[in-house]
């Protein structure tokens, strides 16, 4: 069984982290603006985490597909919105579902954490 995030929105930085009791593991971290376009797809599979990619597109749009390795079991993930200052905007989806903070040009605060989901439930 795969589960799958698909990003098309990161205005400027978002991390993913799955967590257990007792462990986290960071999946992805992924930086862009100036307007460039996102779409990034982390595939998590079972089997013996290898650490998390960085995928950097500041300068560029960002195409990619990765697959994540975790053992299997039960988790929760969290995305975590960083804004450098400037617009701000996330999006992505996972297995499926929607999890966005729609664009703001004028945000407040106007940088620094700005976003984060509540916990994702889901199993490996």
């Amino acid at each position: 069984m795969s589960n799958t995030i698909n990003v098309t929105k990161c205005d400027n930085e978002v991390i993913f982290v799955a967590y257990q009791y007792g462990a986290s593991f960071e999946l992805a971290r992924i930086i862009s603006g100036n307007s460039n376009p996102v779409d990034v797809t982390l595939n998590i599979e079972a089997g013996a985490y290898q650490g998390m990619p960085f995928f950097n597109g500041i300068s560029n749009a960002l195409k990619s597909e990765q697959s994540l390795n975790l053992g299997s079991g039960d988790y929760n993930l969290v995305a975590i919105g960083i804004n450098w200052g400037g617009p701000q905007e996330f999006s992505f989806d996972f297995n499926g579902k929607n999890y966005s903070l729609p664009l703001d040009s004028n945000p407040s605060p106007a940088s620094g954490v700005v976003w984060s989901t509540e916990a994702i439930p889901f199993s490996v």
